[in-house]
């Protein structure tokens, strides 16, 4: 049925402290901007700034998504998510996962120091994460509190990709 399933099982050295991030990232056509998922949202929310927003059923794009932050950053993440669709893909897992969709790879936004120096690549990236660790950096403000960090030593995370069908 086209159907793919993806499963990530595996342990963190115990030399690592603590990960920014875990999952793919999954390069797309550029047209492919809109997307649709039930989650949290309607704007990004992280592990330590997610309870104001709202379980449900929400509509974006690529461009939305966006957050014009004067250090270019991760920006858009929504946590809680079970389903996302975008283009002819849906993506799905049992136990969530964490998503984001831009303009930008996580590398360019790693690389860039100013907003002058994001150059969009004419592709979608999608983001299909285990866990992001909270916002928290000690750029401008308090380091990370241990709680909202990545630490775990041990991963157990699945989700499947299938073909939207049309009917």
């Amino acid at each position: 049925d086209g159907q793919i399933q993806v499963a990530l099982d595996g342990k963190i050295g115990k030399d690592v402290f603590w990960l920014p991030r875990l999952g793919f990232e999954i390069e797309l056509p550029g047209d492919i901007k809109k997307f649709s998922y039930y989650g949290r949202g309607p704007i990004e929310n992280y592990c330590d700034m997610h309870h104001w927003a709202p379980v449900g059923m929400y509509e974006s794009d690529a461009e939305k998504e966006y957050v014009n932050y004067v250090y270019p950053q991760e920006h858009g993440n929504h946590t809680g998510v079970k389903l996302l669709r975008i283009g002819d893909l849906e993506i799905t897992s049992s136990t969530g996962f964490e998503c984001n969709v831009s303009e930008y790879t996580a590398k360019m936004l790693y690389q860039a120091k100013h907003t002058d120096e994001l150059k969009k690549d004419g592709k979608t990236h999608l983001r299909i994460d285990y866990k992001v660790s909270g916002l928290g950096s000690n750029s401008c403000g308090p380091e990370l509190l241990e709680k909202y960090r990545l630490a775990e030593k041990e991963i157990a995370f699945a989700f499947s990709i299938a073909p939207v069908l049309k009917g």
